[in-house]
């Protein structure tokens, strides 16, 4: 099973992460909005999380609700609500930060400087989230966006496990990750 979680950016393009069931990290992609939806078309999720975290613009929010509508009117996915079926194809919001907070002992830093970027991807496997850093960018902007649709996608397998907390902001229910430790020697590396 895949789960995929989407990063809507300033420039109209949106990052998308792809988590196998071991939280292994096996692609991240940047579309446009027709490249998004023809990558949703052929790569058939059961489970796709948005990011709506507060520091997002208006447009970004706009084009994240874009997302969430065509999922539902082209793709045939429910949007979730309190009590999850697991029967049906799921959208769900979440706000990454909320999750990095957890997850971070000290203050979480702004994921706009190179600091914020290295607390949020230092913290990643500690939830078990193992991530080959050669497939992640080496420019910060990029970087930014790929640390946040990874921990977008970790909010789609948190539905699948059902672990995950349910908090409402301005009209959306998010569902956020519930950070729990998982030791090294526990952490599975998938073979890809």
């Amino acid at each position: 099973m895949i789960f995929l979680g989407i990063q809507s950016n300033r420039d109209k393009t949106f990052t998308v992460s792809q988590m196998d069931q071991n939280r292994n990290i096996i692609s991240i992609s940047n579309f446009w909005k027709e490249g998004l939806l023809w990558f949703l078309d052929h790569a058939n999720p059961s489970i796709v999380s948005v990011n709506f975290s507060e520091w997002f613009d208006s447009t970004q929010s706009k084009n994240a609700y874009e997302v969430i509508s065509k999922l539902v009117e082209l793709f045939d996915f429910e949007e979730a609500e309190e009590s999850i079926n697991r029967t049906e194809k799921l959208v769900i919001k979440t706000d990454a930060d909320l999750f990095f907070k957890q997850l971070v002992k000290k203050d979480l830093l702004s994921i706009k400087t190179r600091e914020g970027i290295e607390q949020r991807l230092y913290n990643l496997p500690k939830a078990g989230i193992i991530v080959k850093h050669e497939i992640l960018s080496k420019e910060k902007d990029y970087l930014q966006r790929e640390i946040t649709a990874i921990a977008t996608s970790f909010a789609a397998y948190s539905i699948h496990h059902n672990q995950f907390k349910i908090e409402e902001r301005e009209g959306n229910r998010l569902f956020i990750p519930v950070y729990r430790f998982v030791p090294k020697d526990k952490r599975i590396i998938s073979n890809r």
